[in-house]
Parts: C-alpha cells; sequence; structure tokens
C-alpha cells in the first residue's frame, strides 16, 4: 500500500512537471500563431502560459522559459495594434528583465545563474562578458545572440524615448533611471551610445544625484563629447554642480578647463568674466569680455558689461563708449541707459558737491563748477529719462529724475514726477 502511494505521488509530480513544461511550449506556439495572424488574443494566451512557467519550480530557471516571455512582451512593444499594446501597460519593463534572466540562466555554470545584471555598480555585467569572452558553456547560444544583437537595440531605443517624454514632463528621476536603462542595454551590444549618455547625465542633474551626473559629465569630457555642440556645456554643468556644493575653487577650474577646450565659447567665457567680476579682478574681466564681444559683437550685454568694467577701472571714456554701443544695439536696453545717466549724474553731483565746498572768495570758481555740473545733469537726462520710461516704476531711477529736472531748472516736469511717489 505504501508502494502504491509512492508511485501514484511520482506520477502526480511527473504529470505537473509535464504540464509546465507544456506551458513553455505553449507560449512558444501561441507567439508564432501570433506572427503569422496578428492576433492579440494569441499573445494573451501565450502570456497567461508562461506567466504560469516562470513560477513553477521545474521551469522558472530555465533560460529558455524567460526568453519566450520576453519575446511575447517584446511583440507587444513592436505592434502597432494598440489592442495588443494594452495588453500590459509594463510590457517594456518585463520584457527587458526576462531577457536579462534569460541570459544569465542560459550559462551552464550555477554561480554564472546568480549574475544580477541590473546592480548598480555594474560588476556582474563585468563577469558576464568575462565568461562570454572565456568561453562559458550555454544550453542555447541562438538566445543570446538574439537577445544581445538583436532585441536589446529596439528595447534601448524604447528606453531612450520614454526618457524624453519624461524629462519633458519634468520627471527627471524617471527619466534619469529610462536613459540609465537605455545606456546599460546599450552596452550589452558593444555600443556607447553617448548621446543617451548625456542624457543620462543631464536628467541625473536635474534629479539632484550629482554624484551620478559628475561621473557622466567626467566620462563625456573624457571621450570630448560635443554633439550638437554640448561640449561646452558639460564644463559648465560640472562648474555649476560644484558651485552649488560650495566648492568655488573646483567650479572655477572646470571653467578654465572649458576655455582651453573650447577657446572661443561664448558662454564659458562669460562665466569665466562673472568669476573675474566677482573677485574684482578686472583686468582679467576686461581681457575675456573683449574675446567676447570679438566673437559676438552684436551682443548688447557684453558691450554693457565691459562698460561697467571700464568705469571700476576709472576709464570714464571707454565706459561711455560701450554703454552707448549698447544702447545703439538695443535703445530700450534699460541698464545701459540708467548706468550712462548714472554716471553723468554723479559727475555732476561731484561737481556740485566740490563748488559747495569752496570758500566765499572763490565765487568765480565756484560759478563754474555750477556751469560744468549742469552740463553733466543735461547730458544724464535723456538716458534717466529713457529708463524712466522703460521701468516707470522703479523708485531710484524716478529720484534721480527728479533731481535731474530740479537741477537742470525743469521744474514742472520734477513735480510731475513726484506726484507718483506721493
Amino acid at each position: 500500500m505504501k508502494k502504491s502511494v509512492l508511485t501514484i505521488t511520482a506520477i502526480a509530480l511527473a504529470s505537473i512537471t509535464f504540464a509546465q513544461k507544456a506551458k513553455v511550449v505553449s507560449a512558444y506556439n501561441y507567439n508564432k500563431n501570433f506572427a503569422r495572424s496578428g492576433k492579440c488574443s494569441e499573445l494573451k494566451d501565450g502570456l497567461d502560459a508562461i506567466n504560469e512557467a516562470i513560477e513553477h519550480d521545474q521551469t522558472k530557471s530555465w533560460a529558455k522559459t524567460w526568453y519566450y516571455r520576453g519575446n511575447l512582451y517584446y511583440n507587444i512593444l513592436a505592434t502597432n495594434n494598440q489592442e495588443c499594446k494594452s495588453l500590459d501597460a509594463e510590457a517594456l519593463e518585463k520584457c527587458t528583465d526576462s531577457y536579462l534572466t534569460a541570459l544569465v540562466y542560459n550559462f551552464k555554470d550555477p554561480e554564472l545563474q546568480k549574475l544580477d545584471l541590473k546592480k548598480e555598480d555594474g560588476s556582474d555585467i563585468m563577469k558576464f562578458f568575462t565568461a562570454l569572452q572565456n568561453g562559458s558553456a550555454v544550453d542555447d547560444e541562438t538566445y543570446t545572440g538574439d537577445i544581445m544583437g538583436r532585441k536589446f537595440p529596439g528595447i534601448a531605443g524604447e528606453y531612450a524615448n520614454k526618457g524624453i517624454k519624461q524629462f519633458g514632463e519634468k520627471d527627471y528621476k524617471g527619466a534619469q533611471q529610462s536613459f540609465g536603462t537605455s545606456m546599460m542595454l546599450n552596452q550589452f551590444t558593444g555600443k556607447i551610445d553617448t548621446m543617451i549618455m548625456y542624457n543620462t547625465a543631464l536628467a541625473s542633474e536635474y534629479a539632484e544625484d550629482f554624484d551620478a551626473a559628475k561621473q557622466l559629465y567626467d566620462a563625456l569630457i573624457a571621450m570630448k563629447y560635443n554633439v550638437d555642440g554640448a561640449g561646452p556645456d558639460l564644463y559648465r554643468s560640472m562648474s555649476r554642480i560644484y558651485k552649488n556644493e560650495g566648492n568655488a575653487e573646483k567650479a572655477a577650474d572646470y571653467i578654465k578647463s572649458g576655455r582651453k577646450a573650447y577657446p572661443d565659447n561664448n558662454n564659458l567665457i562669460v562665466d569665466e568674466l562673472e568669476g573675474y567680476l566677482s573677485s574684482g579682478n578686472h583686468e582679467q574681466a576686461l581681457a575675456n569680455l573683449d574675446a567676447a564681444i570679438a566673437n559676438d559683437p552684436s551682443n548688447v550685454v557684453l558691450h554693457f558689461a565691459r562698460g561697467t568694467v571700464y568705469e571700476n577701472l576709472k576709464q570714464p571714456e571707454k565706459a561711455i563708449e560701450n554703454y552707448k554701443k549698447a544702447i545703439e544695439l538695443d535703445a530700450n536696453y534699460y541698464d545701459a541707459n540708467f548706468n550712462l545717466g548714472a554716471y553723468f549724474f554723479n559727475n555732476g553731483a561731484d561737481k556740485m558737491n566740490a563748488a559747495n565746498d569752496l570758500p566765499i572768495n572763490e565765487a568765480k570758481k565756484y560759478e563754474a563748477l555750477k556751469k560744468e555740473a549742469k552740463a553733466e545733469f543735461e547730458k544724464a537726462v535723456p538716458y534717466v529719462e529713457k529708463a524712466h520710461e522703460l521701468k516707470p516704476d522703479d523708485a531710484d531711477t524716478g529720484n534721480m529724475l527728479i533731481k535731474l529736472y530740479t537741477h537742470t531748472g525743469q521744474y514742472d516736469k520734477a513735480a510731475e514726477i513726484k506726484k507718483k511717489y506721493q
């Protein structure tokens, strides 16, 4: 009796095992039928069968189980039939996981079957490639060739498109993950897609994963990446990250390195200029501005900035020349109008103060200085008027204009502007 029970149990187990093997074969056949008929029901039945097989002890560690599963999900991704696409919203992720699992289970060595190809540090991917190069035995070479040579390039493209969509929707963490997966899958094909690498770095920076961003940007710099002129931005991004981390010295070093690599890039010139201005290094700032203006002579901001540098260097004629050039390029540029007006106003005020400090017996000199002061105020009026027109609610501009009208005897105009502040 005991022997009969054991026999029945063995038969039952064999039947269950056979049923699971049959499900793997059925999934394969359903997929073939879908290729011929295009019927979504074939895909659905195939998925139902294979998703049972991946849960069973006898078939869940077969490479073919996961390979067939990957093929079913791959067809969901590849089809234009929206009904078929709607079978599983996570088809991309499940397809990827299936193929990665198939690759490791395809090895005959039990230790290699434990590899985790999604491990973040990439160490198991290196072990995987070492095993392939060493000729480690596999169950079916066609699986490896098809997955890495034909399927992964298409899936990598799907992740890239997903990342672009997520980035546009400001889901930067999601974009980082999608671009990163695309980059990882491309590695299996023996290809380094530097554009995806750049997108991953950018998404990492926006997602505030600065360590990942720095590693990727540094790698791209080493590779001299400059697709669509993005090379200079690599240095600027690294500088920006270090500046935000409070490391001003490292931030400046990247800008200097960028200037050596791309000496004519205006953005890097301006970034370096800001560093010189903030540190009071006006001579170096001037050299940068000269180079920038030579590259972009119609850039109004650069002429204005050079005007401010010349003013700090006590070279008023050149300062005036640059402010006027900025206004010539853009008559509605507030800063240039205000600075030029303020320059003449301050000159006038200095002469008035000097006149008022004279002793009583210096009447002739007093009148001469007052006349010179009025001439400076008159020079200032049109520029401050324009600045006030551009920013009518700015109190500093308004108050300066009131004083100018008063000093030049235009009392009605001064009173009219005063009304705005009463």
